[in-house]
Protein backbone atom coordinates (compact mmCIF):
# COMPACT_ATOMS: atom_id res chain seq x y z
CA UNK A 1 0.00 0.00 0.00
CA UNK A 2 2.49 1.91 0.31
CA UNK A 3 4.01 2.24 -2.45
CA UNK A 4 0.31 3.09 -4.17
CA UNK A 5 0.26 6.36 -1.79
CA UNK A 6 3.10 7.55 -1.65
CA UNK A 7 4.46 7.09 -5.57
CA UNK A 8 0.77 7.73 -6.74
CA UNK A 9 -1.12 9.96 -4.85
CA UNK A 10 1.50 12.18 -2.77
CA UNK A 11 2.77 13.42 -6.19
CA UNK A 12 -0.25 15.28 -6.45
CA UNK A 13 -1.46 15.98 -3.34
CA UNK A 14 -1.57 19.79 -3.50
CA UNK A 15 -4.34 20.17 -6.17
CA UNK A 16 -7.40 19.96 -3.87
CA UNK A 17 -5.35 22.08 -1.03
CA UNK A 18 -7.89 24.21 0.66
CA UNK A 19 -5.03 27.28 -0.02
CA UNK A 20 -5.80 29.62 2.88
CA UNK A 21 -1.90 30.75 3.49
CA UNK A 22 -0.81 33.80 4.33
CA UNK A 23 1.75 33.52 1.36
CA UNK A 24 1.17 36.19 -1.17
CA UNK A 25 2.05 34.01 -4.12
CA UNK A 26 -0.14 31.11 -3.19
CA UNK A 27 -3.17 32.78 -3.00
CA UNK A 28 -3.93 31.52 -6.56
CA UNK A 29 -3.99 28.53 -5.55
CA UNK A 30 -7.56 30.03 -3.85
CA UNK A 31 -9.23 30.75 -7.28
CA UNK A 32 -8.12 27.39 -8.79
CA UNK A 33 -7.33 23.99 -7.15
CA UNK A 34 -9.38 25.13 -3.67
CA UNK A 35 -12.47 25.51 -4.74
CA UNK A 36 -12.54 23.39 -8.15
CA UNK A 37 -15.45 20.17 -7.96
CA UNK A 38 -12.95 18.48 -10.65
CA UNK A 39 -9.30 18.52 -11.58
CA UNK A 40 -8.33 16.90 -14.63
CA UNK A 41 -4.54 16.71 -15.94
CA UNK A 42 -2.02 14.93 -18.09
CA UNK A 43 1.42 14.25 -16.77
CA UNK A 44 5.07 13.25 -16.90
CA UNK A 45 6.50 11.88 -13.86
CA UNK A 46 9.83 10.88 -13.62
CA UNK A 47 11.50 9.07 -10.41
CA UNK A 48 14.96 9.74 -9.87
CA UNK A 49 16.45 6.92 -7.97
CA UNK A 50 19.45 8.19 -5.39
CA UNK A 51 21.49 5.06 -5.01
CA UNK A 52 21.44 4.05 -8.07
CA UNK A 53 21.25 7.36 -9.89
CA UNK A 54 18.60 5.48 -12.35
CA UNK A 55 15.37 6.95 -13.54
CA UNK A 56 11.68 6.19 -14.39
CA UNK A 57 9.82 8.62 -16.70
CA UNK A 58 6.22 7.77 -16.54
CA UNK A 59 3.08 9.31 -18.88
CA UNK A 60 -0.38 9.13 -18.00
CA UNK A 61 -3.79 11.18 -17.28
CA UNK A 62 -5.69 11.81 -14.24
CA UNK A 63 -8.88 13.15 -13.06
CA UNK A 64 -10.19 14.14 -8.83
CA UNK A 65 -13.05 14.60 -8.23
CA UNK A 66 -14.84 15.92 -4.57
CA UNK A 67 -15.20 14.65 -2.24
CA UNK A 68 -13.34 11.30 -2.03
CA UNK A 69 -12.93 9.79 -5.61
CA UNK A 70 -9.49 9.64 -7.67
CA UNK A 71 -8.74 7.86 -10.81
CA UNK A 72 -4.92 7.80 -11.82
CA UNK A 73 -3.62 6.22 -14.71
CA UNK A 74 -0.46 5.36 -16.34
CA UNK A 75 -0.43 4.26 -20.27
CA UNK A 76 3.84 4.35 -20.47
CA UNK A 77 6.19 2.61 -20.04
CA UNK A 78 3.49 0.57 -18.62
CA UNK A 79 -0.60 0.17 -17.48
CA UNK A 80 -1.48 0.85 -14.35
CA UNK A 81 -4.58 2.04 -12.77
CA UNK A 82 -5.31 3.51 -9.08
CA UNK A 83 -9.23 4.34 -8.24
CA UNK A 84 -9.75 5.62 -5.23
CA UNK A 85 -13.91 6.07 -4.53
CA UNK A 86 -15.27 5.86 -1.73
CA UNK A 87 -16.00 2.14 -1.31
CA UNK A 88 -12.04 1.26 -1.77
CA UNK A 89 -8.16 1.66 -3.15
CA UNK A 90 -7.84 -0.46 -6.09
CA UNK A 91 -4.29 -0.57 -7.75
CA UNK A 92 -4.39 -2.38 -11.07
CA UNK A 93 -1.40 -3.89 -12.76
CA UNK A 94 -1.66 -4.86 -15.96
CA UNK A 95 1.03 -6.28 -17.43
CA UNK A 96 1.51 -7.76 -14.24
CA UNK A 97 -2.24 -9.18 -14.09
CA UNK A 98 -3.04 -8.55 -10.42
CA UNK A 99 -5.19 -6.33 -8.97
CA UNK A 100 -4.37 -4.99 -5.33
CA UNK A 101 -7.45 -3.83 -3.04
CA UNK A 102 -7.38 -1.99 -0.05
CA UNK A 103 -9.97 -0.38 2.38
CA UNK A 104 -10.69 3.14 1.52
CA UNK A 105 -9.87 4.13 4.93
CA UNK A 106 -5.99 2.81 4.81
CA UNK A 107 -6.30 5.50 1.86
CA UNK A 108 -6.87 8.45 4.34
CA UNK A 109 -4.48 7.25 6.64
CA UNK A 110 -1.43 7.08 5.02
CA UNK A 111 0.63 9.63 5.14
CA UNK A 112 -2.74 11.60 5.22
CA UNK A 113 -2.16 12.46 1.40
CA UNK A 114 -6.08 12.71 0.68
CA UNK A 115 -6.18 15.63 3.60
CA UNK A 116 -5.03 17.59 0.07
CA UNK A 117 -6.67 16.08 -2.28
CA UNK A 118 -9.62 16.76 -0.77
CA UNK A 119 -9.15 20.12 0.25
CA UNK A 120 -9.13 19.38 4.40
CA UNK A 121 -5.41 20.64 5.09
CA UNK A 122 -4.24 24.40 4.76
CA UNK A 123 -0.56 25.48 3.43
CA UNK A 124 0.44 27.06 6.44
CA UNK A 125 -0.72 24.46 8.95
CA UNK A 126 0.98 21.86 7.22
CA UNK A 127 4.10 23.09 5.60
CA UNK A 128 7.08 26.28 5.52
CA UNK A 129 6.68 27.64 3.07
CA UNK A 130 9.94 30.12 1.35
CA UNK A 131 10.08 31.98 -1.85
CA UNK A 132 12.05 30.19 -4.59
CA UNK A 133 15.10 31.33 -6.44
CA UNK A 134 12.79 32.68 -9.55
CA UNK A 135 8.93 34.01 -9.51
CA UNK A 136 6.58 31.56 -9.26
CA UNK A 137 7.92 28.66 -7.55
CA UNK A 138 7.93 27.86 -4.00
CA UNK A 139 9.67 25.76 -1.32
CA UNK A 140 7.50 23.52 1.18
CA UNK A 141 9.09 22.42 4.00
CA UNK A 142 6.68 20.02 6.16
CA UNK A 143 6.05 20.69 9.59
CA UNK A 144 5.75 17.14 10.56
CA UNK A 145 8.84 15.52 7.78
CA UNK A 146 8.05 11.75 7.35
CA UNK A 147 9.79 9.13 4.99
CA UNK A 148 8.01 9.55 1.79
CA UNK A 149 7.68 13.62 2.34
CA UNK A 150 10.70 15.84 3.51
CA UNK A 151 10.46 18.73 1.13
CA UNK A 152 8.67 19.70 -1.81
CA UNK A 153 8.78 21.99 -4.87
CA UNK A 154 5.96 23.97 -6.50
CA UNK A 155 5.93 25.70 -9.58
CA UNK A 156 2.63 27.97 -10.09
CA UNK A 157 1.55 30.11 -12.98
CA UNK A 158 0.60 32.87 -10.60
CA UNK A 159 -2.25 34.25 -13.09
CA UNK A 160 -4.21 30.97 -13.26
CA UNK A 161 -3.15 29.54 -10.94
CA UNK A 162 -1.84 26.46 -11.77
CA UNK A 163 0.51 24.03 -10.56
CA UNK A 164 2.43 23.15 -13.78
CA UNK A 165 5.38 21.25 -11.65
CA UNK A 166 5.75 19.21 -8.44
CA UNK A 167 8.68 17.79 -7.04
CA UNK A 168 8.91 15.81 -3.91
CA UNK A 169 12.00 14.57 -2.29
CA UNK A 170 11.78 11.70 0.59
CA UNK A 171 13.82 10.90 3.54
CA UNK A 172 16.65 8.90 1.15
CA UNK A 173 16.72 11.52 -0.97
CA UNK A 174 14.82 10.00 -3.89
CA UNK A 175 13.15 12.38 -6.51
CA UNK A 176 9.67 12.10 -7.65
CA UNK A 177 9.37 15.04 -10.19
CA UNK A 178 5.88 15.42 -12.14
CA UNK A 179 5.25 17.71 -14.75
CA UNK A 180 1.14 18.67 -15.24
CA UNK A 181 -0.21 19.45 -18.80
CA UNK A 182 -3.67 20.03 -20.24
CA UNK A 183 -5.05 20.86 -16.54
CA UNK A 184 -8.96 21.55 -16.73
CA UNK A 185 -11.08 22.88 -13.79
CA UNK A 186 -14.69 21.94 -13.08
CA UNK A 187 -15.31 19.66 -16.22
CA UNK A 188 -17.86 17.08 -16.05
CA UNK A 189 -17.43 13.98 -14.71
CA UNK A 190 -19.44 10.95 -14.54
CA UNK A 191 -18.81 9.10 -11.04
CA UNK A 192 -18.80 5.85 -12.98
CA UNK A 193 -15.55 6.56 -14.26
CA UNK A 194 -14.47 5.35 -10.66
CA UNK A 195 -16.10 2.38 -10.81
CA UNK A 196 -13.94 -0.46 -10.50
CA UNK A 197 -14.37 -4.36 -11.62
CA UNK A 198 -11.28 -6.79 -11.70
CA UNK A 199 -10.83 -8.23 -15.04
CA UNK A 200 -11.69 -11.64 -15.51
CA UNK A 201 -8.69 -14.25 -15.13
CA UNK A 202 -6.55 -11.58 -12.71
CA UNK A 203 -5.10 -12.45 -9.65
CA UNK A 204 -6.74 -10.00 -7.30
CA UNK A 205 -5.40 -10.00 -3.61
CA UNK A 206 -8.00 -8.21 -1.39
CA UNK A 207 -6.39 -6.63 1.67
CA UNK A 208 -9.99 -5.48 3.08
CA UNK A 209 -10.31 -8.71 5.22
CA UNK A 210 -7.01 -8.78 6.55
Amino acid sequence: MNRIITASLLMFCLFFVNAETANAGLESLTKSYGKAQTVTADFVQTLIHKDSGGKDVRTGNFVIKRPQLVRWVTNKPFNELLIVNKDAVWNYLEDEEVVYKYPRELADESQNALRFLLGDANVDNDFYVEDGETKGNYLLFPKEPTANLTEAKIWINEESGIISRLRIVDFYGNINDITFKNVQFDKPVDDLVFNFTPPVGVDVEDNTKK
